[in-house]
């Protein structure tokens, strides 16, 4: 709570000096329009702080925690977040460009046209926020954790999740641009309608995951998971899958022109009515495979040379 013997021009001239508070002395302060770029907090307690349109540029957060915390119109480019919480938090029109986040978790905060460009992110946990307006560009997510995030029809550029979780989310007629998923824990993940030629899912692990009607032309699936996986009407032309495996995946009137299965393992996978137009089959082990109206035209199936190429190993 802010002590009555401060006024708020003193914390802020305080803070500027570099010099430390107590914990709760900034509890429910009003500090809206503030300029306190470039200030360290450690191990402060926001909560109630009132922030917007504070100056924030280059701020470095440390062990703080905020809780129904104002920060709607606030500038935080270039700021560092590192063992912070935020909770119910608004961040309406932030700007949170370039920012650095480790060991960071928000809860049912809403970014709503946040600027979250160059983003970089590590361990970072996003549960339960509003962020299918934020705007997402040229960012790095690694080892965090998407839980439960209505991401229907947003547009991202060149997003990396390398190793994150995304369970319980929703990126249906989402756009994606020059975004790489690889080796993401997506149980159930959401992407009907989605507009994603080129993504990366390497290694992904998407069992149950809807890609009904999705435009994943030339995407990457290399080693991925795919159990029941549902590509209803999806395009996968010039796709790759090589090595994938999956049980009861459907394919129902899939677009897989060009599309490379080499080594892919499926159990009981539904082809019916798709378009598998010059597709690479080599070394593709489909069991029980429902092959109903679908068109095999100019198939490539088993290479013995290049078979005996992936088994020679050099003379010891």
């Amino acid at each position: 709570m802010v002590d009555p013997r401060w006024s708020t021009q003193e914390l802020i001239d305080i803070l500027r000096r570099g010099g430390r508070l107590e914990a709760d002395l900034l509890v429910k302060a009003d500090l809206g329009a503030a300029d306190l770029s470039g200030v360290r907090f450690d191990r402060m307690n926001l909560e109630g702080t009132r922030l917007r349109g504070a100056n924030l540029e280059g701020c470095s957060w440390t062990d703080c925690r905020f809780e129904n915390t104002g920060l709607d119109d606030a500038v935080l480019s270039n700021a560092q977040f590192t063992g912070c919480k935020f909770v119910n938090v608004s961040l309406r029109s932030a700007r949170l460009d370039h920012a650095w986040m480790q060991n960071t978790e928000w809860k049912q905060c809403d970014f709503h046209q946040t600027d979250l460009t160059r983003l970089a992110a590590l361990d970072t946990a996003f549960r339960n926020c509003a962020m299918n307006t934020a705007i997402l560009a040229e960012a790095w997510l690694s080892q965090c954790t998407l839980q439960d995030l209505d991401l229907a029809g947003v547009f991202w550029d060149k997003v990396l999740l390398p190793d994150s979780t995304m369970e319980g989310c929703s990126l249906a007629e989402a756009t994606l641009s020059q975004c790489a998923f690889n080796r993401v824990q997506a149980l159930g993940l959401n992407l009907a309608k989605a507009q994603a030629p080129g993504l990366s899912l390497y290694r992904a692990m998407l069992d149950e995951a809807c890609f009904e009607d999705a435009n994943l032309d030339a995407a990457i699936l290399d080693m991925a998971r795919l159990d029941h996986a549902n590509l209803r009407g999806a395009s996968l032309c010039n796709a790759r899958l090589y090595g994938a495996s999956s049980l009861a995946i459907d394919f129902t009137a899939c677009r897989m022109v060009h599309a490379d299965l080499s080594h892919f393992q499926a159990v009981n996978a539904d082809f019916s009515r798709a378009n598998l137009t010059g597709a690479l089959l080599h070394a593709a082990e489909l069991p029980s495979a429902l092959w109903r109206d679908t068109i095999l035209d100019h198939v490539r199936r088993d290479d013995a040379e290049l078979r005996e190429a992936e088994l020679w190993q050099p003379a010891v």
